[in-house]
């Protein structure tokens, strides 16, 4: 049966027709796009008229950073975002250690130090009057730095006498113990340890975690962070058919995310930690901050490793010193290797100065960028030489520029980032960088036919054109005419992945 929606108003984000009227879709796939006359005329015997009344019409969006492996499991975690005191998140520990199955390790997420009294963090021992007498992990907001109990650490096999990893910190107070608190690399084993028997649970929660996703107006989007178990659990699931939107890979080891990825999966993008998240390595002046976790030659070298071995690359970088030895690193590999043109992008790129920009661009290397963490964290720059999340800068030099959410990281919404892009402000209204702010019709094609570009399904996604999968959204308003602090508030009334409405909202 062929469906044909009409009198809509189509931002299709093709440049050979920007605006439209109406599309027909049939086996998964749009068969035209044009005015609705036009489109009426493809009737078939079997036929459907869907009439849109005049709403707004844009492709599925895509997200090419997301952790949806974490995501769909922490409905079994506890939320400590919002936590404001050393005993609130010892209330929730203690409930979720009540609640959480023999064998597994209590987790709970998101904790942010800086609303907790003083800015700091919590330690081992805090975690043991909650948790005395079972692995306890408490994740950081960023997901880059995490508080084991005592437990957890002798688990772990961390002591007083493990030194910090490559990369990574065991904090240490006086008498030279473990507080509890590790920092990127040193987190690797507990974090993996403590999420290795939820993970079992990965198709039961993955249906109804797509479908959250989908609300959103979320149809195609990449794993960013995908050991080999969760590659195996990934299989199951869509076995099952538990998977309603599409989640592409991309892989790491398994001893950790942040880890060389020396055992990964095979097949998908590979990804690479150029510096740190939280801690990410910054070089101010003379002063250098954070973790660089390869140098410039050991990060070439993997990666005309990874291009030899046919596989594309994801390459995080969010501190300017990340950025510049990751762009460093991409030059020299595309010397000894010029077939890895074109399959490197980088990802975060927080914090850039206009000589890596342009490096860059020369390249031919995009970005993925994250614009929710405006709303969240709003910032500027530490230093006048470099920018913080340059936006329009980026566009004006012509670098690739695709938006992603590093969901739980970030704020899942695209509506919500898009508008982020747009203003320039955070939810409590502070401005960051106005002068980087997108138009919208810029920050809707970043987190669309830019973003599938970026996640390597630029001929099958991103834009309404005849040819391409049936993948969009039926929108409350157009985010060209609404007011800009109004896009995150734009309702998705409904969502279409490969020519089937998986949400219909009244």
């Amino acid at each position: 049966m062929i469906r044909l929606l009409v009198n809509g108003t189509l931002l299709t984000q093709d440049d050979s027709l920007p605006v439209a009227q109406a599309l027909a879709v049939k086996h998964g796939r749009i068969v035209e796009v044009g005015g609705t006359d036009e489109i009426l005329w493809l009737r078939e015997d079997e036929y459907e008229v869907i009439d849109l009344g005049g709403r707004t019409v844009v492709p599925g969006f895509v997200d090419p950073h997301n952790h949806f492996s974490i995501a769909a499991l922490e409905v079994f975690w506890p939320d400590c975002r919002m936590a404001d005191s050393i005993e609130a998140l010892q209330r929730t520990l203690a409930k979720a250690a009540s609640e959480t199955p023999a064998g597994e390790w209590v987790r709970g997420v998101g904790y942010d130090h800086g609303r907790l009294p003083g800015r700091r963090h919590p330690t081992r021992a805090d975690l043991d009057a909650a948790v005395p007498d079972r692995p306890a992990l408490l994740l950081h907001y960023s997901h880059h730095q995490a508080v084991a109990n005592s437990v957890g650490l002798a688990a772990a096999g961390i002591t007083r006498a493990t030194p910090d990893p490559p990369g990574g910190e065991i904090a240490r107070d006086k008498a030279g113990e473990p507080t509890g608190l590790l920092f990127e690399r040193a987190m690797s084993v507990v974090e993996t340890a403590s999420r290795a028997g939820w993970e079992t649970r990965f198709v039961e929660v993955a249906r109804a975690a797509t479908l959250r996703y989908a609300a959103l107006g979320l149809t195609t989007i990449q794993d960013a962070a995908v050991s080999p178990a969760t590659a195996r659990r990934y299989a199951e699931a869509r076995a099952a058919g538990a998977l309603a939107i599409d989640v592409g890979e991309i892989r790491v080891g398994s001893t950790g995310w942040f880890d060389p990825p020396d055992d990964a999966a095979p097949g998908a993008p590979l990804k690479l930690f150029a510096d740190g998240g939280y801690r990410c390595a910054m070089r101010l002046g003379d002063r250098v901050t954070g973790f660089l976790f390869y140098d410039r030659e050991a990060l070439a070298a993997r990666l005309v490793r990874a291009w030899r071995d046919g596989r594309d690359v994801v390459c995080h970088a969010l501190g300017n010193l990340g950025v510049e030895t990751a762009v460093g690193a991409i030059d020299d590999a595309l010397a000894r290797e010029r077939a890895g043109r074109g399959r490197v992008r980088l990802d975060h790129a927080m914090f850039l100065d206009r000589t890596s920009l342009a490096r860059l661009v020369d390249l031919g290397v995009g970005i993925v960028v994250q614009p929710s963490f405006i709303w969240d964290h709003g910032g500027r720059s530490p230093a006048p030489d470099l920018m913080l999340r340059p936006f329009a800068t980026a566009r004006a030099a012509g670098l690739p520029q695709a938006f992603s959410s590093d969901f739980p990281c970030g704020e899942n919404s695209p509506l919500l980032g898009i508008q982020a892009a747009v203003t320039r402000r955070t939810r409590q209204g502070e401005p960051s960088g106005l002068e980087e702010a997108l138009p919208t019709e810029a920050a809707l094609r970043a987190y669309t036919v830019e973003a599938a570009r970026a996640a390597g399904v630029e001929g099958d996604r991103g834009s309404l054109a005849p040819g391409k999968r049936a993948d969009f959204l039926v929108l409350s308003a157009n985010p060209l005419e609404c007011a800009p602090e109004t896009i995150k508030d734009i309702e998705v009334l409904q969502t279409w992945v490969e020519g089937r409405p998986i949400l219909v909202r009244p």
